[in-house]
């Protein structure tokens, strides 16, 4: 249950809780979250050997672990496509993800990158799910991939790294863009930028968990409570409540992968 007290309600859109370091205190995790405020998650698997697992947490935890599934760029192998439509068929599956473009030195080859991602828009693009889209040192390359998908689907651009100016195109395309634990960081005035400037109706909040530092958590430490950290700084940053940013990204996030309502609200 959430913290009486606490009048907040959020989804922390892209957190691994499928990851090894928190098969031990999962239970813990989550009622440290609740008492933050935040009720569900979305948790993207990202490689072969985590689909199942993460079918497995959305069984054990119906209507608060939401699953994604989809092969992430670092995670490429043969014949793990065709393993992914299965999960993509589960009831419980609201989003592709997490797949993408990593064109960063050591990566695969751009062109099995690019034959991956666009496998995976066509299979989201069948089912009418939204996509969760990693994107390093790639947003031209995504942005030209992603035009032809204008109206097909709906791509939500994870932990965003880009400028209010390529936010700007990714926005036209119909994107959401998702805050991380990066906007919290004191420097990182790129991301401010963009945070005061993202449409109320495009943005959503995340932690990617255990992956993303913040300003006061380093990146191994990082849980889904973390979520508030971010919706405090973007709500700073915007110059509105705390109470305002999470009804926001709630909303969004509720309509964008067709939840009714929230654990926290019934």
């Amino acid at each position: 249950m959430m913290d009486p007290g606490n009048q907040v309600v959020l989804i922390d859109t892209h957190c691994h809780l499928n990851d090894p370091s928190f098969a031990n205190s999962l239970d813990d995790v989550l009622d440290r979250a609740r008492r933050a405020g935040v009720v569900q998650f979305v948790v993207p698997a990202y490689d072969r050997a985590s689909l199942s697992g993460t079918l497995e947490l959305a069984r054990r935890y119906p209507g608060v672990v939401l699953p994604a599934f989809g092969i992430h760029p670092w995670y490429l192998e043969g014949g793990v496509l065709d393993e992914l439509r299965g999960y993509l068929d589960s009831e419980e599956t609201v989003a592709v993800g997490e797949v993408g473009l990593d064109l960063a030195p050591g990566m695969a080859p751009v062109e099995v990158q690019v034959r991956a991602f666009v496998a995976q828009l066509d299979m989201a693009a069948e089912r009418g799910l939204p996509v969760l889209v990693h994107c390093r040192k790639a947003h031209g390359r995504m942005l030209d991939i992603l035009r032809d998908y204008r109206g097909k689907v709906t791509a939500v651009l994870h932990s965003f790294s880009g400028s209010a100016e390529v936010m700007e195109r990714f926005l036209d395309l119909g994107c959401y863009v998702s805050f991380s634990g990066s906007v919290t960081r004191e420097r990182a005035k790129k991301y401010h930028r963009c945070a005061r400037l993202v449409p109320a109706e495009r943005f959503l909040l995340e932690t990617d968990a255990p992956s993303i530092a913040t300003q006061t958590t380093v990146a191994s430490r990082v849980e889904p409570s973390h979520t508030r950290e971010v919706a405090v700084k973007v709500a700073e940053l915007r110059g509105v409540s705390l109470e305002e940013v999470c009804r926001l990204s709630t909303q969004n996030a509720c309509r964008l992968f067709g939840l009714e309502r929230m654990e926290g609200e019934r």
